[in-house]
């Protein structure tokens, strides 16, 4: 263990905060919509709400099977 902080929890945790702003009636903006660091990024993913995904994010899941596609 290096003691240093893990990035995704890292964003993560900025994901949680701007969602608690959203709840609390703090209205966020950032320019461009996105939060963006070199080990992964934090989005607006739906109405008010926050999420974070790493660099290596696929929305198919980690080794996809290129014949579940076909079904």
């Amino acid at each position: 263990m290096t003691g240093q902080p893990d990035p995704s929890d890292l964003l993560g945790a900025v994901a949680g905060a701007l969602n608690a702003c959203e709840q609390a009636g703090i209205t966020v903006r950032l320019k461009h919509g996105a939060v963006m660091t070199r080990n992964g990024y934090v989005l607006p993913v739906g109405d008010h709400q926050w999420g974070a995904r790493t660099l290596a994010y696929s929305p198919f899941g980690p080794g996809g099977d290129a014949d579940e596609m076909d079904t």
